[in-house]
């Protein structure tokens, strides 16, 4: 499970989740406190 505080684009989450993936991790879940609303 990767934790993180702030979700902005995505990117940073995006590329550990695949290092986890390539690295054999079966599942990868995302927790999230808060997010950033762009184009509102």
């Amino acid at each position: 499970m990767l934790v993180d505080d702030v979700l902005t684009t995505g990117a940073t989450a995006n590329a550990a989740a695949r290092a986890l993936l390539n690295a054999g991790a079966a599942r990868v879940d995302l927790l999230v406190f808060a997010r950033t609303v762009t184009g509102a």
